[in-house]
C-alpha cells in the first residue's frame, strides 16, 4: 500500500465485513459464556484444575474478543464513523437496510451482558471464599474478624488481625 489516503470502503463492503466480524464475535462471546459457566462449576466444586482451565480459556477468549472489537472499530472509522455509543446505529443506518448488522449487534450485546452477569457472580463467589479464608485464619490466629473500621485511638482492626500463625 502506498502512503496516499485510503479510500472509504463501500456500504456493501462495510456491511459484509461487519456482519462477518459480528458473527465471529458472537461465536467467541458464546464460547466465553460457556467458559464462565465452567469457571462457576469449578468454583462450586472447588476443582482447581478445571478452574485453571476455565480461567485460561476465559483469558484467551477475552483477547480474541478485544482484537475483533478493535477490527470492528477500525472498519467503522475507515467508513467515516467515529467511535462512540452511536457508532453502530450510524453505520447500520448508512449501509444496512436489512438490519443484519443491527440484529447481530443486538445479539452480541445480549450475550456480552450475560457474560458480564456471570463474571460478576463468579467474582462474588471468589470474594465470599476469600472472606471465609480470612475468617478461618483469624480463628487460627486467635483473633476475631472485625469490620474494616478504626478504633477510637485511630488504630485499624486489620493491623491487629495480621499476627502470624506462628504467634497464634
Amino acid at each position: 500500500m502506498t502512503g496516499g489516503p485510503q479510500s472509504r470502503p463501500s456500504p456493501s463492503e462495510t456491511r459484509d465485513r461487519l456482519v462477518e466480524l459480528i458473527g465471529e464475535s458472537v461465536f467467541q462471546a458464546l464460547s466465553l459464556k460457556e467458559s464462565l459457566r465452567n469457571e462457576r462449576a469449578a468454583l462450586e466444586t472447588q476443582d482447581a484444575d478445571a478452574l485453571l482451565e476455565a480461567v485460561s480459556a476465559k483469558g484467551s477468549l477475552v483477547e480474541s474478543l478485544t482484537a475483533l472489537e478493535n477490527r470492528r472499530v477500525s472498519l467503522c472509522e475507515a467508513a467515516g464513523f467515529a467511535n462512540g455509543v452511536d457508532q453502530m446505529d450510524q453505520v447500520s443506518h448508512w449501509c444496512d437496510r436489512q438490519s443484519r448488522i443491527r440484529n447481530g449487534w443486538s445479539q452480541l450485546m445480549e450475550i456480552v451482558s450475560d457474560c458480564n452477569a456471570l463474571n460478576l457472580t463468579n467474582g462474588a463467589i471468589i470474594h465470599a471464599r476469600a472472606q471465609m479464608v480470612e475468617s478461618n485464619l483469624g480463628v487460627l490466629r486467635g483473633t476475631a474478624l472485625e469490620p474494616d473500621t478504626y478504633h477510637r485511638e485511630g488504630r485499624d482492626n486489620a493491623a491487629m488481625n495480621r499476627r502470624s500463625l506462628a504467634q497464634a
